[in-house]
């Protein structure tokens, strides 16, 4: 499922989605590491990342993400993308700086606001996140890439 919509290039399909809610419901647990390898984990969490149209399910994932990650059963980046992606949503300023938005000229991308900014790269480094400026410098090549096509 996740290979499919990273193929397709956008949002987690809606059934992908229902899916990852049933599997959450009948395992009441994150589908980590120690139930379904870390490909499943690494597969569950694209669904989850993807899942913009159900905010409740990316909640509920992130709830179970934070348990995984403290008890080893996922990677702390999973959990922190994800929690920029639900904040970002919430309208609230982002903790990791994972989320890049169009810049307001529109030639670029820039991201989305960073509490504490003045700290991002500490927090980025033990969740085992690249430096704010890598990810930006990706991001923007991504994008020109996509607008140059």
């Amino acid at each position: 499922m996740a290979d499919r919509d990273t193929d397709a290039g956008g949002p987690t399909d809606e059934s992908h989605g229902a899916r990852l809610w049933e599997i959450l419901d009948d395992y009441e647990c994150w589908p980590g590491r120690r139930l379904v390898d870390d490909d499943g984990a690494a597969a569950a969490w694209i669904l989850a990342q993807r899942a913009v149209f159900d905010p409740g399910l990316q909640r509920r994932c992130l709830e179970m993400l934070e348990i995984a990650v403290a008890s080893g059963d996922a990677p702390p980046a999973h959990y922190a993308l994800l929690l920029d992606r639900v904040r970002m949503a919430d309208g609230k300023d982002q903790v990791y700086g994972s989320q890049f938005v169009r810049s307001e000229d529109g030639n670029s991308v820039a991201p989305w606001p960073i509490e504490d900014a003045e700290h991002v790269d500490v927090r980025r480094e033990r969740v085992g996140l690249t430096p704010l400026a890598e990810q930006a410098r990706e991001m923007r090549a991504q994008y020109h890439r996509r607008v140059t096509r």
